[in-house]
């Protein structure tokens, strides 16, 4: 497995860190289904200044960005994961989700709540960590980046002899399965569109692991 080299580093994140990973998301995520689900607007990087500062209140949630120490600590990725409560709080918070912000509700039913239905189907009441959303810069990509917030979170969840859950496109998928040990568990479909044709989403589930 590829890791990120020393020039990229890992710290929580904090609500100065709102704008940068806003930026981000949208250098990250730039595939046409996103473009058409998360169009790059003033009113859409509104709404996710808003799912950031949520998601920092969350005792749910924790954040995590990749400086690049090579140029002034910029904000290069993240990685958003929520993790088990005592009292088995697994809830996921957002902002408004209305056609203020999303034209296609259709789209953002089947999305969301498709991950909803998926996770608990796969999942129960398990207490499991999950990986909700990661993102590189696309200038950043394929250094290793990724792969080491992935391992951050699971090693977490491997001491604590946890399973681990994401929600995987299907491009995404095969890297999942085979570097991290992921195993395939439900599709979440969503409807066609003229704007980025089909897309499919995947629900995964990694088994904990104990290091030898």
């Amino acid at each position: 497995m590829k890791l990120a080299d020393p020039q990229y580093r890992i710290r929580p994140a904090n609500k100065e860190d709102i704008p940068g990973l806003t930026e981000v998301f949208f250098r990250s995520f730039n595939a046409p289904f996103w473009q058409y689900l998360f169009p790059d607007t003033a009113l859409m990087r509104q709404w996710w200044h808003q799912a950031w500062q949520i998601s920092l209140d969350n005792p749910t949630d924790r954040t995590f960005v990749v400086e690049d120490t090579s140029s002034n600590d910029q904000i290069v990725a993240f990685s958003r994961w929520m993790v088990p409560q005592p009292d088995g709080n697994l809830e996921r918070k957002w902002p408004v989700v209305d056609e203020t912000y999303f034209p296609d509700m259709e789209l953002v039913g089947a999305f969301f709540g498709g991950m909803e239905e998926s996770r608990h189907s796969l999942m129960g009441k398990e207490p499991h960590w999950m990986l909700e959303l990661l993102g590189v810069h696309e200038k950043h990509q394929r250094r290793g980046i990724g792969a080491s917030l992935i391992k951050r979170g699971t090693d977490h969840a491997d001491r604590e002899g946890l399973s681990t859950y994401l929600d995987a496109s299907e491009i995404g998928q095969p890297y999942y399965l085979k570097t991290h040990g992921f195993k395939f568990g439900s599709n979440i479909e969503v409807p066609d569109r003229p704007e980025y044709g089909s897309f499919m989403y995947k629900g995964l589930v990694r088994p904990p692991q104990t290091t030898q």
